[in-house]
């Protein structure tokens, strides 16, 4: 039994180490923009009564209406969908598509 007990604290803690190197978890979020601040380099996202802040790195694509673009495209008012890893409690966008701003 004492054999079985360690087994299964070796393979938990075998497991943890792995659990760490693996592929961050892409996930997408959808609104409107709300605002861009270009020194924080922060997007924020309304989408209902939420909303969401995003930071845009140089590594972030950026297309606006499927057309290859960058953060100067960014205006309040755009449809806006991103796709973002978590960076410890950031959110880091990978891509940023826009679209045309919608009416209000």
């Amino acid at each position: 039994m004492k054999k079985i007990v360690m087994l299964v604290c070796a393979l938990a803690v075998a497991a943890s180490a792995f659990a760490g190197q693996g592929k961050q978890i892409k996930a997408n979020y959808s609104g409107i923009v709300e605002k861009y601040d270009a020194a924080t380099k922060t997007l924020t996202i309304k989408k209902k009564d939420k909303q969401g802040e995003f930071v845009v790195t140089d590594a972030s694509a950026v297309e606006l209406n499927k057309a290859k673009s960058d953060v100067s495209a960014i205006a309040a008012g755009q449809k806006v969908d991103v796709e973002f890893v978590m960076d410890g409690a950031k959110k880091v966008a990978q891509k940023v598509r826009l679209s045309a701003a919608t009416s209000k």
